[in-house]
């Protein structure tokens, strides 16, 4: 869990459950369960252990927990080791560790950083998961 607190005006405690919509200018960390969506400015953060079921539109957002749902950057978007997205992403920049996962479309580069989709985002649905294809089937397909 990252200990830089000074650098994020709006904290969400570990212990805490919140819905609906949170828009914001500066940065924020989100410690606990969140489910809504997101608006930032600035620097979005989801801490280690901690569940995110949004929409997250913002400058940068740092993944270390899991987002369920839409992610949109203008700047980047960086999934450390233990952090996971189930959905789309939209980046001007992206960074992914060993170890992080992503389950859904993702699309880097100058879109991203216009925010030329940004309308879009928020009607994306997340990719449907990959049916499993039985050995017979995928002989056929030879």
């Amino acid at each position: 869990m990252d200990d830089r607190t000074s650098e994020y005006g709006t904290i969400l405690g570990a212990d805490a459950k919140f819905k609906g919509d949170l828009s914001f200018d500066s940065a924020a960390k989100i410690l606990g369960n969140f489910e809504g969506a997101i608006k930032a400015k600035g620097k979005v953060f989801i801490a280690d252990g901690s569940t995110c079921k949004a929409t997250v539109t913002a400058k940068e957002i740092e993944v270390e927990g899991h987002i369920q749902g839409n992610v949109q950057a203008t700047e980047r978007v960086e999934i450390k080791p233990s952090g996971r997205i189930t959905g789309d992403i939209i980046a001007a920049r992206m960074s992914m560790a060993d170890g992080a996962s992503i389950e859904g479309h993702v699309q880097i580069g100058p879109a991203g950083a216009t925010g030329a989709k940004a309308s879009a985002s928020a009607e994306m649905k997340p990719t449907a998961r990959p049916q499993s294809v039985s050995p017979a089937q995928a002989a056929r397909v030879k």
